[in-house]
């Protein structure tokens, strides 16, 4: 029989934590409005991606192999998030959206205390970052409220295929940058339907849609190595200022999460008793989080 010690060296020598790290990013792209970034961020991997990826394209590194091995933990826990509980968050959107909503905001506006001890790491908070970073937030939303920006053709020229591997780009660097929603920028853009069904058309066996997604799944890859590169080299030399701005991301992302439902808020009783209800569940899994990570690293 293995001593208690022995299965908790196993586990740390398993290190599953980009793995369920990864399924909170696939959950959180499921969800309009919540950011993967965000899910990266709370499960203290945000600045072990960008550096990972980084470390992948350094000439001269010992490092690469285990890089590799995190970011395929991640990505595995991402598919994993997003093929498992896609069927589960949709239909908890479908019949109770709002509180499922305020679940959200609940796990992302109660791990802000967390990521404030976590990732500040001594430096000050600049007040100055954290409202630039609410403002490009507001204004996401505003443009998302109001339709989105201008929408371009697709008429399969090879500029509508240089926009979309653009696009692909901006939707990647979304994808890991806390508090920015990929599919609102997408809305914003006047894209997100073009793209959606690309995606419902998997099933078509049209190879027009395959090469148009493997355009813009070329440009997501694209977009992440490179803000990852960049966001790697950021956040260590200006660690006080970027890490007020992601807070100025995801504290206004998630306080504006209930402008994005579809169905209209009707505000009773038993519905306001069910949407605290929810925000505190997001809360108490965050503390149950904190604590285990806390118990682990010991």
């Amino acid at each position: 029989m293995k001593s208690v010690k022995e299965k908790k060296n196993i586990f740390k020598k398993l290190d599953l934590k980009p793995f369920f790290g990864g399924i909170a990013v696939g959950i959180a792209n499921i969800i309009p409005g919540v950011s993967g970034g965000t899910m990266l961020v709370i499960f203290s991997l945000f600045e072990k991606l960008t550096n990972a990826i980084s470390d992948l394209f350094k000439k001269e590194t010992t490092t690469r192999k285990e890089s590799f091995i995190f970011l395929l933990k991640i990505f595995i826990g991402a598919a994993i998030g997003i093929v498992a509980f896609a069927k589960i968050l949709g239909f908890t959107l479908s019949h109770i959206e709002a509180e499922t909503i305020f679940w959200f905001m609940g796990l992302i506006l109660f791990s802000v205390p967390i990521i404030i001890r976590n990732e500040l790491k001594g430096e000050k908070f600049n007040i100055i970052f954290f409202l630039i970073g609410a403002l490009i937030i507001g204004v996401l939303e505003y443009f998302n409220l109001h339709g989105g920006l201008a929408n371009t053709g697709d008429d399969g020229s090879v500029i509508s295929y240089l926009i979309l591997a653009g696009l692909g780009a901006i939707g990647g660097i979304s994808m890991i940058f806390p508090g920015i929603s990929g599919s609102m920028v997408m809305l914003v853009l006047g894209k997100y339907e073009m793209i959606r069904s690309y995606i419902d058309k998997l099933t078509s066996l049209d190879i027009n849609i395959y090469i148009k997604l493997a355009v813009f799944g070329i440009g997501a890859v694209l977009g992440v190595i490179i803000s990852s590169k960049v966001l790697s080299k950021v956040i260590n030399k200006y660690r006080g200022k970027t890490v007020s701005l992601i807070l100025g991301f995801i504290i206004a992302s998630a306080l504006i999460l209930p402008l994005n439902l579809e169905t209209k808020l009707i505000l009773t009783t038993e519905k306001i008793c069910g949407l605290i209800v929810s925000f505190v569940l997001g809360g108490v899994l965050i503390y149950f989080l904190d604590k285990l990570e806390k118990k682990n690293s010991d």
